[in-house]
């Protein structure tokens, strides 16, 4: 009985709950990018390049 049940089982509505979920998370990062203002955007690009830990949201007198 339990294989029955098991074979009855269909996995691919997870598989699709996955892509789905990946597709939502991929979007929100590209139109969290594309929200950013090009002053932001600079000043996270510099992030490696400093020495001192400086907060871009806030800037360096923060």
């Amino acid at each position: 009985m339990l294989k029955e049940v098991i074979s009855w089982l269909d996995y691919s509505f997870f598989g699709e709950v996955a892509v789905v979920m990946f597709a939502a998370a991929f979007f929100a990062i590209i139109w969290g990018a594309w929200r950013l203002r090009p002053e932001s955007a600079d000043k996270f690009s510099s992030i490696p390049l400093q020495d001192q830990i400086v907060d871009p949201r806030k800037g360096p007198n923060a």
